[in-house]
């Protein structure tokens, strides 16, 4: 009997399957034949694309993404970004500058406003203490539990408990004493790549956090997205892929996971798979009435994703957003997302990944002609922005929430928005009441990203192994 089946690997699967692998037996299950899920590099016919997220931010000495990596040996080739991201907004492009100095002149240049460097600072400072405070942790298992975890949170909440409880939009318009609503649409499409809601939905610690990832370390990845978990999966005993999990059953001593070629017995579950579309792997009701409390979370927040496949030697910066006056048919925001491979990538030379913000309702119905009609609009915008020809364009398609629905079995891309009424103690936990069931990834503790998913690791580590 295993210790440990891990289900799905993701971000949180594969760096869960690694941070227990050393004390327990574990074995990781992934569905296709490639790890990473969302965050995935893929080959169709002769190319290689990364699936969606494209950004590997907070790998800097003192956070636990670095501690992990360096603790387990984990090695990539990478390239440090001196930007972030490149934000073209109307007719004005702003650079996210990992230089706090060089950022607020950048700003400046765009948005002037004589509180920026003092803003900004602030963003700075929040973002580097944040990061710094290591003694807390979330558990979901019974009330003493939900009790003694919130009452670990006691120095963050001592530190940041006036930004926690003030709205992120409210603080904002106070300390400028009021700024254009250009500003705030730049400011509110940058809040949402991390928290999946905007300045009027939630705290000001939240907003500072997403506005702070630009001032850590962000990296260009090398062979695509996918490296990364190619390293990680070295380093781990058993990973089984092509393995698609059909269901999940609860003993007396454990569970018995039933794939389409085996049945594994173990003493524990991880779910990586989304929570919201995990309960139809159970037939206990107890956990399936636990999973599905949290369904009326799932708002359908999903991607639509373009991939190009370029030929030429233009370079472009490696991260893109695009601002546009009005949301796209079939999308929920205003902007788009856009990542270019390095030209001196191998592997990935000419590779594109372009992302809007829909929602996975849009697509049930017509998804052929929805599909074509946004994959024509986004690639004409992309286009005429970023000056790409047609006759460079070597190949072009694009995914729906039912195309990773199909390959990483979820719709929902992302989990619980970040929102002001969604404290702490309403977002699931890495543990459950149930015994032996575990959950990570960005549906549940604590956000999204490599920095957010990996705190949720870190969080599963301490449950279980009590570190």
């Amino acid at each position: 009997m295993k210790d440990f089946a891990v289900i799905g690997a993701g971000i949180g699967g594969t760096s869960a399957a690694l941070a227990l692998n050393k004390d327990f037996d574990v074995t990781l299950f992934e569905k296709e034949q490639y790890l990473g899920g969302c965050s995935s590099t893929y080959k169709r016919g002769k190319y290689y694309y990364n699936a969606g997220a494209t950004t590997f931010a907070g790998y800097q000495d003192g956070t636990f993404l670095y501690d992990f990596f360096k603790k387990n040996e984990v090695t990539f080739k990478k390239q440090l970004l001196d930007s972030s991201l490149t934000v073209l907004i109307g007719n004005k492009k702003i650079r996210r500058l990992r230089d706090l100095d060089a950022f607020v002149d950048e700003i400046n240049s765009v948005f002037y406003h004589k509180k920026n460097k003092e803003f900004y600072e602030l963003i700075f400072s929040i973002t580097n203490r944040f990061f710094q405070i290591d003694d807390y942790y979330y558990s979901n298992k019974n009330l003493f539990s939900k009790a003694k975890s919130l009452y670990s949170f006691k120095n963050l909440f001592f530190e940041f408990s006036s930004l926690l409880f003030t709205k992120a939009d409210k603080f904002i318009d106070k300390f400028f004493n009021g700024i254009s609503k250009e500003y705030l649409d730049y400011i509110n499409n940058q809040v949402l790549i991390v928290s999946q809601a905007k300045t009027n939905e939630i705290n000001f610690l939240t907003c500072a956090l997403a506005l702070g990832y630009q001032f850590m370390n962000n990296y260009y990845i090398y062979g695509g997205m996918g490296s990364l978990f190619d390293s990680m999966a070295l380093k781990i005993d058993d990973v089984r892929t092509n393995e698609f999990i059909q269901n999940i059953e609860k003993t007396t001593n454990g569970y018995i996971v039933h794939s389409k070629n085996e049945s594994l017995h173990s003493k524990n579950i991880v779910l990586n798979s989304s929570l919201f579309d995990s309960a139809h792997l159970f037939e206990d009701k107890t956990i399936k009435d636990y999973i599905n409390k949290y369904k009326k979370f799932d708002f359908g927040l999903s991607a639509f994703m373009v991939y190009m496949k370029l030929d030429t030697n233009k370079t472009f910066d490696h991260h893109y957003q695009i601002i546009l006056p009005n949301r796209l048919k079939n999308t929920v925001s205003n902007s788009m997302f856009v990542s270019f491979s390095s030209n001196d990538d191998e592997k990935m030379k000419g590779s594109v990944t372009i992302s809007m913000h829909t929602n996975s309702a849009f697509f049930t119905t017509q998804t052929k002609e929805k599909k074509q009609e946004l994959l024509d609009i986004i690639k004409k915008i992309v286009c005429e922005k970023l000056n790409i020809q047609e006759d460079e364009i070597v190949k072009c398609f694009a995914a729906t929430p039912q195309t990773f629905k199909k390959y990483i079995n979820r719709t929902s891309l992302g989990g619980i928005a970040v929102k002001y009424e969604n404290l702490v103690y309403k977002l699931p936990s890495n543990d459950t009441p149930i015994k032996g069931l575990y959950n990570v990834g960005d549906t549940t503790f604590a956000a999204q990203g490599w920095p957010g998913v990996m705190l949720g690791v870190r969080n599963l580590q301490r449950l279980i192994c009590k570190i």
